[in-house]
Formats: C-alpha cells, structure tokens, sequence
C-alpha cells in the first residue's frame, strides 16, 4: 500500500525553509531603489539625509529595526485591533468586509507606509518637521514663509492629538474586553447600571501599569518588542487552531468565508457604502504605523531603519491579520445569535468564542489570549504619543516646553518623563468622558484615524506639489515612474479613510448612536488654528535650511569643512558670550543652554553641513546665527548657491 502524504514532497521540504521576512525583503526590493542596498554606515553618514540635529538627550542607540517592526506590530496587532471593534464588519457586511476589507486596506496602508518612509528618510524626524522642510522646498527656503510654518503647526498638533486619542482608543478597547472576560467567567459579577464606571476603573489601571513601565523600564523595550511579536503570532496559531478543533457547530464554507455579504443589520441599503464604512475597523488596527517617526530620536539609523521597519510591521500585521481572521469566518455563528439581547453586554468576539466551541474554560483561554496584546499595545501608545509630545516641544510648540523636553541625564532610562506623564494624563482625561456619553468617547476614537490621516496626507501632498523632487537622493526611495503611482494612491487611500470613519456603522441613528468623529475632528482643527495666532505666532521655532550646493560638487564639500574647522572657534567664542545669560536662567541644571534647545550649533556636525538651521519668530525676526557672527564659512554660506570649486 502506498504511503499517504497530505502535501508534495516538494512542498513540504521547502516549507520549513520558507521565512515571511524574506518575502517581505524581496518585496521592498522590487519597489525601492537601490539605496536601500548600500552599507550601512555609508547610509549613516550620507550628506543627503537631512537631520535637524538637535541635542541628543536620548538613548540614540535604544531601538533598533527589529525593535521598530515589534513596536509597530503591536500598535497594528490584527488580534487585539480587529476583535476589538469587529462588531462594525459584522453588522456592514460580514466575512467580505471584514477579511477581504482588510486585504484591501492593508495593501492600501503598506503602500501609505512607503510613501511616508521616504519622506522620513529623507528628513529623519517627527512628522512635522518634515512638513516643515518639505514646505521650505517650495518656497524656496524663504526663511519667514508662512507655509513652512502653517503646515508644519498643523502636522504637529494633527499628529500629536492623534497619537493621544488612539492611544486612549487602545487601552479602553482593552479595559472593554477585560470586562468581558470577568462576565464570561460570571454573568452577575458586574450589573449594567456600574457596567461603564468599572470599565473606566479598568481603563485607568491599564494606563497606569503601561506608563509606569514606560518610565521605568524603557532600556528592555527591545526585549519587550520581540516578546510583542512571539506573543502575537502564538496568539494567532492558539486562537485559530482551538477553534478548529473545539468548532461544536457545522463549518462554513470557504466560499462563504471570503466573499457572504450581508449588511442587513447595518440599516444601509448601498453594499458599496456598507463596504466602505466596514473599513473603520481595518483603519483603526492599521493606522498606528503613522505614530512610529516620532521615536527617530531614538534610532541609530533613523534613515534606514524607521521606514523599512515600517513598511515592514504592515506587512506583518496584514499577513498575520488574513491568516488569523479566516478561521474565525469558518466558524462564526449566526449574526442573530451573536448580537441578541442575551450577549448585549459582552463584545461580539466573546460571543463567537463561546458560541462555537461550547466551552467556557476555552473561551476564557482565547481571550486571555488577545489580552496579552493589550499590554503591549499600551506600552508602545504611551512610548509614541510621549515621544510626538517631545519632539514637538523642542520647537517650542506646546506652552511649558521646557519642561516636557526634560530628560534626566543620571536616569537609567533616559526617557522625556514628563511627557509620558502628559500623555497618561491626556488618556486620563479622555476615559473620563466615557463616563458621561459613551457617544463622546466613540468620537475621540473615530477623531484618532482623522487626526492621523491628514498629518500623514500633508507631507505626501507636499512631495507630489514639488514633483518628488524634494525627497532626491533619499536612502529610501521608490522607483521612479513606481513612487509617482504609490504616492498618489496613497493620497486617495487615506482621504478615502478619513470619508468612511465619519458615517454611523448602523442607521437609523440616535443621539446616543450617531457618529460624532467629524464634530470632535473639526473642534479639534478649531483649537489647533487659534493655539497658533495664540501662541504658536510668537513662541514656535523650526529649524531652517539654507539652500546650497555645497554637497552637490566634491570639491565644494571638501573645502567646507576646512572652513568648519577655521571658523569653529571664533564662532563658539562669539556666540557663547552673547548668549551667557541666557544660559544662566536654565530651570535644570543638566537642562540644555538656549542654542541647543533650539537646535545644536551646526557647525558641531561636519558631514551635515548641507544644513544651516536657523529660529525665526512668526513676525519674520531673524535669528540666523551666520547673520549675526560673520565668520569665513557665514559669509559663504549667505551666497547661497556659489561653486567654491570655481574659486
């Protein structure tokens, strides 16, 4: 008798060779140019990356690539994003919303995350000052440009307000199945009327234990990030398999796995729009990879390994993401069944698990199994949203600035703890409307994927307006004629996003139902333009810089750095007693003088003297440092675009 074999030879001995990170690999090679290829340490050291070369108060050495791709994972992790929120695929569609949407916006987001990756390998920095240097680029670094400052406030503030709302969004999805594991375990434990006030309480507690780990023991977070990512794919291979195996019912087909449409519970009668609002849940678990240029300070090679990173924790997610949620369609009961009276107050993932495998001890093990997730998607919330907070107070932007830019020097973890502290506050703040309208609270998270979609949309509107040329000579680059069609079905994609987060998931609506995101997301803009004429006008600060050819001719740029080293003294000397009171009023004593806290003398840095960075105020006072000290190399660089080869 013939030996039976279930796969080929050929197949089952290529298997175990097979590793999805080679895959992701070949495909970042097929899109991007070959930079990407390149040693490292030239990479590093490139005169075309564009750095604003600000004091470096981090641990610059803290995250590596492989830690960037856990930390994004687990901001994008499939199972705690998409069970989480799946009750609006179910009621908009069902399976072909939820597994093929997801497919969908996951090819859509990775190609959003490319976009940005070069926008951010170019200028390695939180989002807004590449807005800011983007905007310079049209504007023919004109220094007191309006544009600069206009599109790099709003970046900020959009990006920021962003990081807080979907950080807050993530613990209190986590504190919600919390509460459904304790009403698995007992349906009595917790009556209807106290339902929301110990999910707050739950809510507060999971916020507390992330920032306190994010203060305390920042220097694991390496370890942290690949314990998220061993953690998230044995929660998928757990969850899928327990279910197979525990499945009471009949299985459903494939067929109907991937492509049964039924939005009767929706309320809407277009399946197109029912489609379309189903990606909220897609969009909620996949836009977290936008938060992640906030931790470039903390990145060796910023460059380099914050985009590849990731590009490559969205591919992860959406990989991952199919493969975890295909399962669930084989299996998943009845909609009546899932959304009756009886379950009202356990979200619809709990009701899948304990419907399909008749088994409480295996549904209480299948959520413990998401909940692991909860964990590390808090601490890499708080680690982001505290790191936006930092950098954009660096510029001056956020009123006390000194104070959340503080980072002790002597701390084993040096890490901005007063920022960590203004972002669990923030998550404090936003848990408590929860309290009140559980509408308001929804709009916060709904105002979360706006916020983060149009400061993600700015800087890519900004590449396309100046014909990608401002992103030349990125160590990340897309093909040519291939970034052109990236860039702008990115655009699309997350003006599509920001569309389908505003309607209801369900109509007729009531007060307590309607979708309130649009209304908090304009309030937001509100506050953020009169912040500016109240504050940002006078108080926020951007680096500049200058538009030279120095770095474009060999002999120009070799003999700039000669003149680095004659002018350095004299310079250092001059500036050093002008601003000699200034740094006698530093409220910290190892907090950094007046110039650094503005942006490092750029003369400290001789492989980025492409730079000059500058302050100015927004009443177009100049404070060009090579204006006001004229040394050798100030008076070269004041002819902006001079061949020194020629002289």
């Amino acid at each position: 008798m013939p030996e039976y074999r279930l796969v080929p030879d050929s197949i089952r001995e290529n298997f175990n060779n097979f590793h999805p990170n080679e895959l992701f690999e070949n495909l970042h090679d097929i899109v991007l140019e070959g930079e990407v290829n390149a040693d490292e340490s030239d990479l590093s050291s490139s005169p075309e990356v564009n750095d604003a070369l600000y004091e470096q108060q981090l641990d610059k050495s803290l995250l590596s690539k492989s830690s960037i791709v856990g930390l994004g994972f687990g901001l994008m992790s499939p199972v705690l994003g998409m069970c989480t929120s799946m009750s609006i695929g179910l009621k908009d569609g069902g399976p072909l919303t939820i597994l093929i949407g997801f497919m969908v916006s996951g090819i859509f987001t990775w190609f959003c995350s490319l976009s940005l990756g070069e926008v951010v390998s170019k200028y390695p920095n939180e989002l807004h000052i590449s807005s800011a240097m983007l905007s310079s680029y049209l504007t023919d670094n004109t220094l007191d440009s309006k544009l600069r400052y206009i599109a790099s406030w709003y970046t900020g503030w959009l990006m920021l307000i962003g990081n807080w709302t979907m950080s807050t969004s993530i613990t209190f999805a986590g504190a919600q199945l919390t509460i459904s594991l304790l009403l698995l375990m007992k349906s009595d434990l917790i009556s209807e009327t106290h339902l929301i006030l110990f999910t707050v309480i739950v809510f507060y507690l999971v916020v507390t234990i992330v920032g306190f780990i994010n203060l305390k023991f920042s220097r694991f977070i390496e370890t942290i990030n690949k314990i998220c990512v061993i953690w998230i794919f044995y929660a998928i291979i757990f969850i899928d398999v327990l279910l197979l195996v525990f499945q009471a019912g009949k299985f459903r087909s494939l067929k109907y796995a991937l492509f049964h449409f039924d939005n009767s519970l929706s309320g809407y009668t277009s399946a197109f729009l029912s489609f379309i609002i189903g990606f909220q849940q897609s969009n909620f678990t996949l836009q977290g990879f936008s938060m992640l240029p906030a931790l470039a300070d903390e990145v060796k090679r910023p460059e380099r390994d914050i985009p590849r990173g990731m590009s490559t924790a969205v591919l992860l997610s959406t990989f991952s993401g199919v493969v975890f949620l295909l399962p669930i369609m084989l299996i998943l009961p009845d909609l009546d069944n899932i959304f009756n009276n009886k379950n009202s107050n356990l979200l619809p993932i709990v009701s899948i698990f304990t419907q399909s495998t008749h088994s409480k001890f295996v549904s209480v093990f299948l959520v413990f199994c998401i909940l692991g997730n909860l964990l590390f998607s808090g601490i890499g919330s708080i680690t982001t949203s505290s790191r936006a907070v930092y950098s954009f107070s660096r510029d001056h932007a956020l009123p006390y600035h000194e104070l959340w830019t503080f980072v002790d020097s002597d701390s084993v973890s040096k890490v901005p703890k007063y920022s960590i502290w203004l972002s669990m506050g923030v998550s404090y703040t936003l848990g408590l409307l929860a309290l009140f309208s559980t509408a308001a609270f929804n709009a916060f998270v709904g105002a979360a994927v706006l916020c983060l979609c149009t400061a993600t949309v700015i800087p890519l509107i900004l590449v396309l307006i100046s014909g990608r040329r401002s992103i030349r000579n990125a160590p990340v680059k897309m093909k040519y004629k291939l970034g052109w069609i990236v860039n702008i079905l990115s655009v699309a994609w997350l003006l599509l996003a920001m569309v389908s987060v505003c309607f209801p998931p369900q109509i007729p609506v009531t007060f307590s139902t309607m979708n309130y995101a649009l209304m908090v997301y304009i309030f937001c803009l509100i506050i953020i333009t009169v912040l500016y004429f109240q504050w940002g006008k006078n108080n926020f600060v951007l680096p500049h810089p200058m538009k030279t050819s120095l770095t474009s001719n060999p002999s120009t740029y070799a003999m700039s750095k000669s003149l680095v080293d004659l002018s350095r003294e004299t310079d250092m000397e001059e500036f050093n007693s002008t601003n000699k009171s200034s740094t006698e009023e530093n409220k910290y004593n190892n907090e950094p003088d007046a110039f650094q806290d503005l942006g490092r003398n750029p003369f400290d840095d001789e492989n980025n003297i492409e730079l000059q960075y500058t302050t100015a105020n927004h009443h177009h006072e100049e404070k060009d440092f090579t204006k006001k000290h004229h040394s050798p190399l100030s008076s070269l660089l004041k002819t902006s675009e001079i061949d020194l080869s020629e002289r």
